[in-house]
């Protein structure tokens, strides 16, 4: 089987390999492809190297799986080109999230949109999203969902390794606004990811708004909000989510529907929940503080936490790749 990286240098890249290169079903070393500034790096697979190559039009021929993280603008242009060359593009930008024509898939809630796809595109979610996609799923699948209302705590990974390296030089003394938050970060908070939308909200709060819908095949009538917070963590998003189903359920109902659910892990008792830090490095998506929202038997409040390179991103487009071929992986 043949496979491509795009945007192997970065983050997300790099990680996708390390993940791919555990399983057997990936026969042949990848195509590392990279922008024309960062052709000629190296990234490490199964105890090597690979040399990154410069994106063109004939990278794709004869590539079966394309796996992309170079951003919106790359992804554009070079997805309908892979596609047509016969690949399965698993795009991790924002770019198709919203083309009605292309599937926005989390495997455990919607994984058979891309069962024997041969070739075209598939989006991977927003991080955030997925996270939140993840715990109230089995709500939805149980009791059906009326409003889902979200705040993020997003850590500096989810914009990428520069965004890393800013809070690190922040936190040792270096207090000025960077290049990548428009404020210091270091023992801060932002309430603001994205560009700004003419109704008061961010970019990346648009997307959460948009994006579960898709994933859980609603429309308006599922409300949705969000307010997205940047916060000076490494890795790890977290999210504080109240939940109103369609009928009266409790806690104890809730993490029975929770925990039978892949991918997820629930904390029985309504005090106990998971860090960022103790999520870091897991592929599983963290549900803690699950409790009744007072006087309301409908409603249910959680935090959930995950690792938003892999399963907010790496690992999440690794599922969709084992399942357009067939492979069942944990």
């Amino acid at each position: 089987m043949r496979i491509a990286v795009l945007g192997a240098t970065g983050l997300v890249g790099r990680t996708m390999l390390k993940l791919l290169e555990s399983f057997a079903w990936v026969d042949a070393p990848p195509l590392a492809l990279a922008s024309p500034r960062s052709a000629g790096q190296r990234v490490p697979w199964r105890g090597g190297e690979l040399t990154c190559r410069a994106v063109d039009a004939a990278c794709f021929a004869g590539v079966d799986l394309a796996l992309f993280s170079a951003g919106g603008g790359p992804s554009r242009e070079w997805a309908p080109v892979a596609a047509a060359a016969g690949a399965v593009v698993i795009d991790n930008s924002s770019a198709w999230r919203q083309d009605p024509d292309i599937a926005l898939v989390v495997p455990e809630i919607n994984g058979r949109l891309v069962d024997g796809m041969r070739a075209g595109i598939i989006a991977n979610p927003n991080c955030s999203t997925i996270q939140v996609a993840q715990a109230v799923a089995p709500l939805e699948r149980a009791w059906g969902l009326d409003a889902v209302h979200v705040t993020t705590f997003q850590a500096e990974s989810g914009a990428g390794q520069k965004a890393v390296a800013e809070l690190a030089r922040q936190s040792a003394g270096e207090l000025p606004a960077g290049n990548i938050f428009p404020r210091p970060i270091a023992g801060n908070v932002i309430p603001a990811i994205g560009a700004a939308l003419d109704d008061g909200s961010y970019e990346e709060e648009a997307k959460v708004l948009r994006e579960l819908r898709k994933i859980l095949g609603r429309d308006e009538s599922l409300k949705v909000t969000c307010t997205a917070v940047r916060v000076p963590v490494a890795n790890g998003h977290s999210a504080a989510v109240r939940v109103v189903c369609a009928s009266p359920v409790t806690p104890v109902q809730a993490c029975a529907a929770m925990a039978a659910w892949p991918g997820l892990e629930v904390a029985a008792d309504p005090c106990d929940y998971a860090t960022p830090r103790e999520i870091d490095g897991r592929n599983i998506v963290h549900v803690g503080r699950l409790r009744q929202d007072p006087g309301d038997p409908q409603a249910l409040l959680c935090w959930v936490v995950a690792d938003n390179v892999l399963k907010g991103a790496a690992w999440n487009a690794v599922q969709i790749a084992a399942r357009v071929v067939g492979k069942d992986i944990a």
